[in-house]
């Protein structure tokens, strides 16, 4: 038994000397160092229940915290009392285990030891995953809770599913792999039932014992996010019975999205056509000329009219019955006629393929049949048009190698999947500055669609732009997706006459409220300006990198980054259309700042930033990046209104706000 003390005791004094020499504290951490009153604090007893070893940080008091090394070895000399009794609970353990459960005290996620410390040491040294131990919970304060939210939420999720080896580190990761399940989690939830914790914690024991074999860079991953990525993908039989070989082979397939999901700077933004594209077919702006881009097709003889590039487009709606589905529907005609015929299209929804827009259903119907179908149609690319396709395109991206996968959508980390938007904020700029030109009482009315990524820049550039003319400017903002919402008497309860509503040049229902637009005095609707979606014109543009072979440079390509494509007014993806009756001065002032947008000499969110709740930046500080942007949570100081929360939206709000909604504070 020496023999194996010594073996420990040299596994001990490794760590001891790394931890020195990293500057770390060399041994196990106690309890009363990290709380110093946690035996006046609320406590849960959660009764005698097997706990993971490596889940066992330290020990409840400083008493035998020298004992041991950070990693649960033991320090003190062979011929000592405590190296006699070690050895005896090592033997004990061999000829038929441990009698008796250990005592902790568990907080914040962490088990500390009050008694049992060195049959501790003997289950980690044994390799032993689970121990059984009394666990009593310190619940922390609400400031406490407060600072770590990802905790917050895994005592939600304990409470209906009790499973502890199941750590994540990034907020709303508990959240959706209930949703993935099927289930929620909450205060007010239920306890799921038996069998189904069960099939989740052997599904979770098998997938971390062939992660932890991978090695390398994903050791570094909290396995409960690193199973996220795995349930996303093989939701529907996740839990069942899979071997070890199975699950290994799953693994290698998508270890490229966990590398990306491990990234802190998961997401890689290429912000320009010209990073995308090399220039000089077109006119300069790196958007090509139809002309240039067949004869440079027609010289690759990789793709003829008899054998055109193949690319799918998935709706979950029809054209007819959604804004957002015609803007991709004239970008993909727009496609169509700029490669004439080298690229075929076809529009897919529902069970199966449909061509054009007369053969969809209305409904969300169901991608994953739809982008079967595109496959066996022999798609090249698949165009997914929601954020709420996402993961289904995600899936099918494991599935179909051989196909490119793209999702409207931005600032989401899938690495199959390609991502792409529009700096719609740029427009809306401009267009605030037009709505206040011709509003007469300093009130704006503005209603938005979904809480977004994205979408809160867009309000807080057009209240930047209306206050550049007008300081006085006061912005009514309010939600089309709102519960039981009606923004239109909204903005007349206020005596609202100028409005910034659907931004669409041509919307589904008729409806001449588009755009910015001014209710006369005798209820006629003058249209001032409206933001325009140009998606063909992104469309066009990344066909051309497919068939030219750029897609995949380095430039825009990464092992361990998403890259989503976030594009606008420079490429040609958004513009302000203008209407006829504005004046000549304030059509010039738009060309002027369209002009310094378009050369990078002006952004909407230059100098300094003042947002309901205090000061946002300096005008000395440094300018935001893009992805400051693209992830802004707060509203600006002329903005009467609110970020809506999940809860007060309507059902098709959520489902787009779970996949790409800004994080709620």
């Amino acid at each position: 038994m020496l023999d194996e003390y010594l073996k420990a005791q040299k596994a001990a004094q490794r760590e001891y000397k790394a931890r020195i020499a990293r500057g770390e504290l060399p041994f196990v951490e106690a309890l009363d160092d990290i709380v110093p009153d946690s035996n006046v604090m609320k406590h849960q007893e959660l009764g005698t229940i097997e706990i993971p070893t490596w889940l066992i940080s330290g020990t409840m008091t400083r008493a035998r915290q020298n004992s041991f090394a950070a990693n649960f070895m033991p320090l003190l000399e062979a011929d000592s009392e405590f190296a006699a009794k070690w050895e005896n609970l090592y033997q004990a353990q061999l000829d038929e285990g441990f009698h008796s459960a250990i005592k902790v005290y568990e907080y914040l996620h962490r088990f500390y030891v009050q008694e049992g410390n060195k049959r501790v040491s003997v289950s980690r040294f044994l390799d032993m995953p689970t121990i059984m131990a009394s666990v009593t919970r310190v619940i922390p304060d609400d400031e406490t809770l407060k600072a770590h939210p990802i905790y917050a939420e895994f005592l939600d999720f304990y409470k209906v599913c009790p499973i502890y080896d199941l750590e994540c580190r990034e907020p709303g990761t508990y959240r959706e792999i209930a949703k993935l399940l099927g289930r929620s989690i909450g205060q007010d939830e239920d306890p799921w039932p038996e069998d189904l914790v069960r099939s989740l914690q052997s599904a979770y024991w098998h997938f971390t014992r062939v992660l932890e074999a991978m090695q390398g860079k994903l050791s570094e991953m909290p396995r409960g996010d690193a199973f996220l990525v795995y349930l996303r993908i093989y939701t529907n039989d996740a839990l069942s019975s899979k071997s070890n070989k199975e699950i290994d082979q799953r693994l290698n397939r998508i270890k490229n999205e966990l590398f990306t999901a491990q990234n802190k700077d998961s997401v890689s933004l290429v912000e320009s056509s010209e990073e995308a594209i090399k220039a000089g077919d077109g006119d300069g702006s790196g958007i090509p000329k139809p002309s240039a881009l067949v004869g440079k097709v027609i010289s690759s003889l990789t793709y003829t009219k008899k054998k055109p590039l193949k690319c799918a487009f998935v709706y979950d709606r029809k054209p007819e019955v959604s804004n957002w589905i015609m803007n991709h529907e004239n970008g993909r005609k727009q496609l169509e006629k700029a490669f004439d015929g080298i690229v075929a299209t076809k529009v897919f929804t529902g069970a199966g393929p449909a061509t054009g827009s007369a053969a969809l259903d209305e409904g969300s119907g169901n991608t994953l049949e739809a982008i079967d179908a595109a496959a066996e149609w022999g798609a090249d690319v698949v165009f997914t048009v929601s954020p709420t396709q996402l993961d289904d395109a995600l899936r099918a991206a494991i599935k179909y190698k051989d196909i490119i996968f793209l999702n409207c959508s931005v600032n989401i980390a899938r690495q199959a999947v390609r991502t792409y938007y529009s700096k719609l904020y740029e427009a809306k700029f401009l267009a605030g500055i037009v709505a206040a030109v011709y509003s007469d009482n300093h009130k704006i009315g503005y209603c938005s669609d979904y809480p977004i990524y994205g979408t809160i820049a867009a309000i807080n550039a057009f209240a930047r732009g209306a206050a550049m003319i007008d300081p006085e400017a006061e912005i009514y903002l309010d939600w089309k997706s709102r519960q039981d919402g009606n923004w239109w008497h909204t903005m007349e309860e206020q005596g609202i006459r100028v409005i910034s509503a659907v931004s669409s040049t041509h919307p589904v229902d008729g409806s001449s409220t588009y755009g910015v637009f001014r209710i006369e005095e005798d209820g006629s609707i003058r249209h001032l300006a409206a933001p325009v979606w140009k998606w063909g014109q992104f469309y066009t543009v990344i066909v051309r990198t497919i068939i030219d072979g750029t897609y995949n440079a380095k430039r825009v390509s990464r092992k361990d980054q998403a890259t989503n494509y976030w594009w606008g007014m420079q490429s040609g993806v958004v513009d302000l259309a203008l209407g006829e009756s504005i004046s000549p001065y304030t059509r010039a002032l738009v060309s002027m700042l369209k002009e310094g947008i378009v050369n990078s000499a002006i952004t909407p969110f230059d100098g300094e930033l003042t947002s309901q709740d205090g000061c946002v930046k300096k005008e000395s500080d440094p300018p935001l990046t893009s992805m400051d942007i693209i992830n802004m949570d707060w509203l600006n100081e002329n903005i009467i209104g609110e970020i809506p929360s999940k809860e007060k939206l309507n059902e098709e709000a959520k489902a787009t706000v779970s996949v790409s909604g800004v994080k709620e504070k």
